[in-house]
This record gives C-alpha cells, structure tokens and sequence, in this order.
C-alpha cells in the first residue's frame, strides 16, 4: 500500500485555488460587474501632453537665454581690436596682441605674449576694475572689518 501523502488521488482531490495576484499563475476571467455611468470618466486627451508641455515651459526660456548670453558675447568678442584689455575664462587679464578665428595671442607680462582659444577671450572692462587693489593681508583684513 502507498503512503497517502503520495497519492495522485489526494492532491487532485484538493481543489484549492491559487490567491489572488499570485505572480505566474493565470486566474479564470469571470465577468465583472459593468462600471456606471458616473464612477470613472475616461482620460482627458490632453493628460498626456501636460508633462512634455511643462518641460518646454522650463527649458524654452533656458534655452532662449543661453542663446542671447552667446550672441551677446560673440558680438562684443567681434569688436575687440589690437591693443584692447582683455580677461581669459581663467582669470587672466592683458593686452590683446593679434586675433583671428580660433586663436588670440595677449600679451599678459612684458616679453610674455600667450596663445589661448579666442572663445574665451572677453573685453576687460572699467566696471570690473573698480575694485581697488590691497597692498597686503592687514590691510585687506583692516578694510573689511571697518565695513
């Protein structure tokens, strides 16, 4: 005689149904009830075109203005001239030496002229050199603490 807990019978007499949203076990479809007229309206056409729209909102004006900020400064990099002061991206501050296209030569110390790419030459202007210069430490440290 086989031992009950082996028998084909006894599982297959179990009926038992798999629970509900149990991953990889397909459910039998029994109709659902009709859903009335008033509980669920179907989704407004435009629902889906309110996130690309609201990302334009941000980066149309972002674009629009790192656009007018190059234009604005390609024209007055345009209007540099010979002997003009000029600021590198870096920082650096001399005397435009020769500028075509790509490459402007300034002259940053006497005898000391430098090769950088002309994009990042801009005009050097009165307006950033207000600031007046600090003899040394004590004295920067002495005029800070008098404001």
């Amino acid at each position: 005689m086989s031992s009950p807990l082996l028998s084909n019978d006894l599982l297959l007499a179990q009926n038992v149904q798999p629970k509900a949203a149990t991953p990889g076990i397909s459910q039998d479809s029994t109709p659902s009830p009709a859903p009335s007229a008033g509980s669920q309206s179907p989704p407004s056409p435009l629902a889906g075109f309110m996130l690309p729209l609201l990302m334009m909102l941000v980066f149309v004006p972002i674009l629009y203005m790192s656009a007018r900020r190059q234009k604005k400064e390609s024209k007055a990099r345009a209007s540099l001239k010979k002997g003009d002061r000029v600021m590198t991206n870096a920082g650096l501050i001399g005397e435009l030496v020769e500028m075509d296209d790509r490459v402007a030569k300034v002259k940053i110390a006497p005898g000391v002229n430098v090769q950088i790419v002309a994009n990042t030459v801009s005009p050097f202007t009165a307006e950033t050199e207000k600031a007046p210069p600090t003899k040394d430490l004590k004295e920067a440290k002495a005029v800070s603490d008098k404001k």
